[in-house]
């Protein structure tokens, strides 16, 4: 009778340990910004008794089956502030992890700078110096299909600012070298069979008298300053 019960009690202690060995937790993770939005491809680091790493869709994100014990999670993505956070996991039921993360500020405007340019003299010995952010909010395409804006010329060539939400048929210019350089917006510059993808931070240049076109992407409008090197300056 006592060995029988001797043996009950360590079978009963065998399969406590085996349960708790077996235990495992879930984190439920959702994350918002501010405005309780979810936030989409954040980065979530976890680490601790079991390590993972994975994003969020729709803002959320599960971890299953790890080990019981205290956890460390990292949350990241590019425009807002990175955030960390402490959870202890145990338990069988889900642990929810509900965070907000916070955008991060714009930076400031830039400052004019003074004295060092060689600002654009115009062919009757004016200058022209622009704050081009400022110069292009006044002169903001908005929903019009495109817009172009004189920004200087000289007796060598001339600047514009071209804009665009819908397509530049295909066109050349005979007496002038044009300079292309993009500032915000995607697209394409087509010549011919060449297709030359556009963005920010691009700069093309097109011979003179070969004919080229222009296409917006997704992201709109497409703005380019445009300097053609021969034409006359139009006053």
């Amino acid at each position: 009778m006592l060995a029988h019960m001797l043996l009950t009690i360590m079978l009963t202690g065998t399969q406590a340990g085996r349960a708790t060995q077996a235990a495992r937790v879930t984190f439920a993770v959702f994350v918002t910004d501010p405005s309780g939005k979810p936030i989409t491809d954040v980065t979530v680091t976890l680490t601790g008794p079991t390590e993972r790493s994975s994003r969020t869709e729709a803002g959320r994100l599960v971890f299953e089956n790890l080990r019981s014990g205290s956890y460390h999670f990292r949350f990241e993505k590019d425009g807002f502030t990175p955030l960390e956070r402490d959870v202890a996991g145990r338990g069988a039921a889900p642990i929810d992890v509900k965070v907000t993360l916070t955008p991060l500020r714009p930076p400031p405007p830039p400052i004019a700078p003074v004295g060092g340019l060689a600002p654009l003299a115009t062919a009757d010995g004016q200058v022209v110096a622009l704050d081009m952010p400022a110069f292009i909010e006044k002169n903001y395409i908005g929903r019009a299909a495109g817009k172009t804006t004189p920004i200087g010329c000289t007796a060598g060539g001339a600047s514009t600012l071209i804009q665009i939400n819908d397509a530049i048929a295909t066109h050349a210019h005979d007496d002038a070298d044009e300079f292309i350089y993009v500032i915000a917006g995607q697209g394409n510059a087509n010549m011919g069979d060449r297709h030359e993808p556009l963005g920010p931070g691009v700069f093309l240049v097109i011979p003179r008298g070969l004919a080229h076109g222009f296409t917006t992407g997704q992201q709109k409008p497409l703005v380019m300053i445009s300097t053609r090197a021969g034409e006359k300056c139009a006053r």
